[in-house]
């Protein structure tokens, strides 16, 4: 059976929030790199609040996690095609797909493990 988690977030409620701290605390190191090499400040809060989304989704997918989850953790990145996936400590096995999208004011993510 597919497990499936969803999240939606409002990309004002991301600028809002928005610190040098809240970015540590939301991005993995390579996903730093990423972020740190994006010079637009509205691609930024987009790429941030889909990442947000992303990993939100993926804990949703498990009801249960045996330990918090730290999303620092768990990288959300791109592959050659531009689609994107998730790296994970805690269930680094597992086959998951991933969708992200953003418009003006939402980013909406959805992770479907199989």
């Amino acid at each position: 059976m597919n497990e499936v988690g969803i999240d939606l977030v409002e990309i004002e409620e991301i600028k809002e929030r928005l610190s040098e701290r809240f970015v540590h605390r939301i991005l993995s190191e390579e996903e730093l790199d990423i972020y740190s090499q994006i010079t637009h400040t509205d691609r930024k809060l987009s790429f941030l609040a889909g990442r947000f989304a992303a990993k939100e989704a993926y804990t949703k997918v498990y009801t249960h996690f045996e330990e918090d989850v730290n999303f620092r953790d768990v990288s959300v990145l791109n592959d050659q095609y531009g689609a994107p996936y998730i790296k994970s400590k805690y269930h680094p096995d597992d086959q998951l797909t991933l969708s992200i999208s953003h418009s003006r004011h939402y980013a909406v993510a959805i992770c479907i493990k199989q």
